[in-house]
């Protein structure tokens, strides 16, 4: 009987996974976890344990992941966040403790290291434009 309910579930979670996809914005990326949590009050979409993002513009690994159904806005945090972009055709790694992305425009937060040509530039707070919004 557990088993049956568990499989009930997780069926019913990726159809709302599935029913939120549909009516969003056509953004690009795949979203990878352990647990997924749909707080359907709030619009929130909670992807916890072993996470991983990645888009053709950006990919990291974090402990949390929240995305914002109502504007696509994207929170996560880890100790550290391993981060990876590419900037002019160059791709460029780094990790910080926070990272959010609102409209195509990532920041990076807290302990923030970033390894560039060679060097490791660090800040408590990076902002990067993705590429431009419409």
């Amino acid at each position: 009987m557990k088993s049956w309910k568990l499989m009930f579930y997780r069926n019913f979670l990726l159809f709302l996974l599935f029913l939120f996809a549909s009516n969003a914005p056509a953004t690009e990326y795949e979203i990878k976890a352990e647990v997924v949590e749909i707080d359907t009050q709030n619009n929130l979409v909670k992807y916890l344990e072993k996470v991983t993002f990645n888009s053709d513009e950006i990919s990291f690994k974090a402990n949390k992941l929240i995305v914002n159904q109502n504007n696509e806005q994207i929170d996560a945090s880890g100790s550290p966040i391993e981060v990876s972009f590419a900037e002019r055709g160059e791709k460029i790694n780094g990790q910080a403790d926070r990272l959010q992305i609102i409209q195509n425009t990532l920041f990076l937060r807290d302990n923030v290291i970033i390894f560039r040509q060679g060097n490791e530039i660090k800040t408590q707070e990076l902002k990067i434009i993705l590429k431009k919004n419409d």
